[in-house]
């Protein structure tokens, strides 16, 4: 849970995140690219899957004051293949919709931000070289750091890291404690991943108005 705790911290802690600054608020648009990462074990075998390929996030977002945006965005985490699985090379696609909110902490022409929300992940399976493949669907809880420069009120380019914890509503046991024990190893070890280090971009409608 420490997790959210970070937007309201990042609102809180210095009175400059409170200015107001209605040339910030608006509607934006935007894209990143970056390095996606799927980490997970196969509750099976203990097999590990760790792999990464490119992946690339679709942005639409409404920052309702200078400190609170929301977004609902689709993230396309690639086809990253693991060359080693169970001894065969398997690959896992996962893309996601997602809702969240993002608490922001304006410093000049830069933003500190913090994203908590949920993503609708969608995975597919193959492996590669056989006709044997498998899909899921589950909603999960995504997170997020990232920084972003604005050269001008209307674009803004941002670094963000972002995260979704797999299997995190652990369906086989209704314990809120396991809501940490993604793999239902009774070790709370949080490492059923999917996550993304993107750069990109927004671009907010309507001009600066101050």
């Amino acid at each position: 849970m420490r997790w959210l705790l970070l937007p309201v911290a990042l609102c809180a802690v210095s009175p400059a995140a409170f200015a107001m600054d209605p040339s910030l608020r608006g509607f934006y648009i935007g894209g990143a690219v970056g390095d996606a990462a799927v980490e997970f074990e196969d509750d099976q075998t203990g097999e590990q899957f760790d792999a990464d390929d490119t992946g690339y996030k679709i942005i639409v977002g409404y920052r309702i004051i200078d400190w609170v945006a929301v977004e609902v965005n689709f993230t396309d985490y690639g086809n990253p293949v693991d060359n080693n699985f169970s001894g065969i090379p398997l690959e896992a696609s996962y893309d996601a919709k997602s809702v969240s909110a993002i608490g922001m902490l304006p410093l000049g022409s830069f933003d500190l931000f913090g994203r908590l929300g949920f993503s609708r992940l969608d995975a597919d399976f193959r492996a590669v070289g056989f006709n044997v493949s498998n899909s899921n669907e589950s909603t999960e809880p995504l997170f997020g750091l990232g920084a972003q420069f604005r050269p001008n009120p209307n674009l803004a380019i941002r670094l963000e890291w972002e995260a979704v914890l797999l299997d995190a509503n652990n369906d086989e046991d209704d314990d809120w404690d396991d809501f940490w024990d993604d793999d239902w190893d009774d070790d709370r070890d949080d490492g059923d991943w999917v996550s993304m280090l993107s750069l990109g971009f927004t671009y907010k409608f309507g001009g600066p108005t101050r």
